[in-house]
């Protein structure tokens, strides 16, 4: 085999073993958590998905996440950069002889060798790269499911708007039907077959406009699963939510999983191990040379090492700066823990007073409306209340139900913010359905 061959392979070797050993005696500061699978879970769109397959749904088919998930492509190529050998350089020379005397030829080969940890530590601290960059892809999707779940709430809600308008439509076409009667036989006037004509209209006209709030929503939906064209219906109608965990509880769990966290954490782990990085790139890097020599003499096997004496420039600069970031970085991840904290307490209390309100509000106005409307119908059947009674009942019932439901929907939405302040927002969680 050639010398040069032979020659490559020992320096390769050599960097290899030398330049991967402390690696594994490196700290283990972080556990980088798995790759995200690529592949959408939906084809084709389902035409009711439950906000659980909604927000999967989001997950895989969103462009704004598509894009966000290149991070991890990124970081992973800084690893592949970060393990690659430093690349060996080939030199040759050739002074001619005198005048009947031989010249001298000489080839040469060397190879830088890392042998005190810095390809090791390179690797460390960029597999801690990709762990931040999938912690931050993590995050973003939590901000967009956030998004998505709020919307999806808020189709749910202008469905179950719409469908109490389509229901106080239906009331009032019943009740034409029977002053239209009552006119016939004479026992009513004509004017009030009149007025609830107009009321009529009037209700057709808000139904209608309701519609085009669900397509709107609906649309909106779309948009964040990257499929245009696509309307969606919410499944189920929107209930109340149940009463959450004691704070103390919400607290615990949320230190653990909440995304912004997490990646505060991930990046504050790669900054301190960056620290340790440029430490360990101040030590010189010897650079091992084999050559082959020919000369007056015969031929010769030059060896040669040479190394950089740290005597001016000892990597203080980028140690401090990597120090400096390191405390920047710290400082950042508990104004997070913080912010979060402060975001759970605003969160809990909001779904508590709002929860508690649309609850109030279901009791004090809602449950008499049946009995309202009954009475109301019954009154004009016999004779004994006017046409306009009978409407201000049929418009009281439309109008308490929708304040119901813009009551609910701020309960439903706060309960989605406190979701998201513990980070239990995600493919896991789930609205009430009948």
């Amino acid at each position: 085999m050639p010398v040069r061959t032979l020659v490559v392979q020992a320096c390769i070797g050599l960097a290899a073993a030398f330049g991967a050993a402390p690696a594994a005696a490196a700290e283990t500061v972080l556990e980088a958590p798995p790759a995200l699978p690529v592949q959408p879970g939906f084809d084709p769109l389902p035409d009711r998905p439950t906000l659980e397959e909604f927000l999967e749904l989001v997950r895989w088919r969103s462009p704004a996440l598509a894009a966000e998930r290149t991070r991890i492509d990124a970081a992973r190529a800084d690893r592949i950069t970060a393990g690659a050998l430093p690349n060996p350089t080939v030199s040759g020379r050739h002074q001619p002889g005198r005048r009947g005397e031989p010249g001298e030829r000489e080839l040469a080969i060397e190879q830088p060798l890392p042998v005190f940890g810095q390809r090791g530590l390179r690797i460390r601290n960029a597999e801690l790269g990709i762990g931040a960059a999938q912690a931050q892809v993590a995050l973003g999707t939590a901000d967009v499911q956030r998004d998505a779940a709020q919307a999806y709430v808020a189709l749910q809600v202008a469905q179950a708007r719409e469908r109490r308008w389509r229901e106080a439509l239906a009331d009032v076409e019943a009740a034409e039907r029977i002053v239209a009667g009552q006119v016939e036989a004479g026992a009513r006037s004509r004017y009030e077959r009149t007025r609830v004509a107009v009321e009529r209209a009037a209700l057709s006209a808000q139904a209608e406009a309701m519609q085009a709030a669900r397509a709107q929503a609906a649309s909106r939906l779309a948009a964040l699963a990257g499929a245009p064209g696509w309307q969606p219906q919410a499944e189920g109608m929107p209930r109340l939510p149940a009463t959450p965990p004691p704070l103390g509880l919400l607290w615990a769990d949320a230190q653990e999983r909440l995304p912004a966290v997490r990646a505060a954490r991930a990046e504050d782990a790669q900054a301190r191990q960056r620290i340790e990085l440029e430490r360990r790139e101040a030590w010189p890097v010897p650079v091992v040379g084999v050559g082959r020599l020919r000369d007056a003499d015969g031929r010769h096997t030059v060896l040669g090492v040479s190394v950089t004496v740290p005597l001016f420039d000892r990597n203080e600069g980028p140690i401090a700066r990597a120090r400096a970031e390191a405390d920047a970085q710290r400082l950042r991840r508990d104004a997070v823990v913080r912010a979060a904290e402060a975001e759970l307490l605003r969160a809990a209390d909001q779904f508590q007073r709002r929860r508690a309100l649309a609850d109030r509000y279901a009791q004090e106005a809602l449950a008499p409306l049946p009995e309202l409307r009954r009475m109301a119908q019954d009154a004009y059947t016999l004779g004994r209340g006017g046409i306009l009674e009978f409407i201000d009942a049929l418009q009281a019932v439309a109008e308490r139900q929708t304040t119901y439901l813009d009551l609910l929907e701020d309960a439903l939405q706060a309960e989605l913010d406190l979701r998201a302040a513990t980070g239990a927002l995600g493919p896991q969680a789930t609205l009430a359905t009948p």
